[in-house]
């Protein structure tokens, strides 16, 4: 069963001191723990640029032609993009996972650190058996900076071994307001 609690400041004074709700649940959908953050962290319109860097893949028995092209992707990928005022009154998905299968064994948000576990169970697109993946980070409504580590059960292929492996890859995901959207340029 789904157990999913929000635990509000001790003292309500401490709302006017712009306090933020911390968030814990445990055995939650993304879509809970999405729903119980709504508030606990707002992200501020604006341009956003976001770097996205693997920072190390481990892949034991794994063929290596397939090691050597993830690491090839390791190279920090950069994005600049818009955030709405709408898109900033919804909670962070991206932030939080958007695969569906998943649940948060354990997930906690506040004061200003989040981390949790995520597991996901035969999401199309990935292999059979189950991808556990481990984030922890900080968050302002003007930048985040989270770092995880999934591991990945991968089935034999030629090359490998005979009853696959496991890849571990860590991540790192960060963002920051960098200013004012673009103005729409004329057509």
């Amino acid at each position: 069963m789904k157990r999913l609690t929000i635990i509000l400041p001790a003292i309500a004074m401490l709302a006017a001191c712009d306090s933020k709700p911390t968030v814990k649940a445990e055995n939650a959908s993304v879509a809970d723990v999405a729903a119980a953050t709504k508030n606990a962290v707002k992200l501020e319109p604006g341009k956003w640029e976001t770097t996205v860097a693997i920072l190390s893949v481990e892949g034991p028995g794994l063929p290596p032609a397939m090691v050597t092209a993830m690491k090839q992707q390791m190279k920090a990928q950069k994005v600049e993009t818009c955030l709405t005022p709408e898109q900033a009154e919804k909670p962070p998905q991206d932030m939080l996972g958007a695969a569906k299968n998943c649940t948060y064994e354990k997930f906690e948000m506040g004061g200003g650190k989040m981390s949790g576990t995520l597991v996901c169970k035969g999401t199309p697109g990935m292999p059979a058996g189950e991808m556990r993946a481990s984030m922890s980070g900080n968050f302002a409504s003007t930048s985040y900076d989270v770092t995880s580590e999934s591991t990945m059960a991968m089935p034999a292929m030629p090359g490998g071994p005979a009853g696959g492996g496991k890849v571990t890859t860590k991540t790192q995901v960060t963002g920051k307001r960098v200013g004012a959207c673009d103005a729409p340029k004329a057509s």
